[in-house]
């Protein structure tokens, strides 16, 4: 097994990771958001629509960019993008100002979700056997990190904002 396939499988679980991470961290900022921005639980579900919608159209463009341009360009690009993304649902105070963020979070995690799995197809291919169980299970250890460090940060006072700033300015550096 040579040195550029073993660390292209590191890389490719970093970024699972990193994607769990982020997601994660959204995820349990969501009831000091909704409290936050004053909406009910029907009206964030509506607006989570949006993060999916986003995430829906950033697959079907990632997809097209990974094929043109490949993996090891479209992958830390897109993770620099979701990590930067990621303070924009903690910033809102309003509906339409969490709709406008939920829906470019949402496309910038499509972008890396179909980025890093087109690679991590690469990187099973060139192992020969099953690997890709591996790769996902990183993303689910990167929600239990974003479980661990959010609870942290309410336990201090953060902000959702400030919490998420920092996650997301650490996934940058990742990336």
């Amino acid at each position: 097994m040579s040195h550029s396939l073993r660390s292209a499988r590191v890389a490719t679980f970093v970024y699972f990771s990193l994607c769990g991470t982020l997601m994660g961290t959204w995820v349990v900022n969501i009831p000091a958001i909704e409290e936050r921005v004053g909406v009910s639980h029907a009206t964030l579900g509506g607006l989570l629509v949006l993060l999916g919608l986003g995430a829906f159209i950033g697959m079907q463009v990632a997809g097209s960019l990974t094929d043109k341009l490949g993996a090891r360009i479209v992958v830390p690009a897109t993770a620099v993008l979701c990590s930067a993304a990621l303070v924009l649902p903690g910033l809102p105070r309003e509906p339409w100002t969490l709709a406008g963020a939920l829906l470019v979070f949402g496309f910038c995690n499509g972008c890396l979700d179909v980025s890093m799995n087109a690679h991590a197809v690469h990187v099973e291919k060139a192992y020969g056997r099953p690997v890709m169980s591996a790769f996902h299970a990183t993303f689910s250890v990167g929600g239990v990190l974003a479980a661990l460090v959010g609870a942290a940060t309410a336990s201090a006072g953060l902000s959702p904002a400030a919490g998420m700033a920092a996650m997301g300015a650490l996934g940058i550096v990742t990336a």
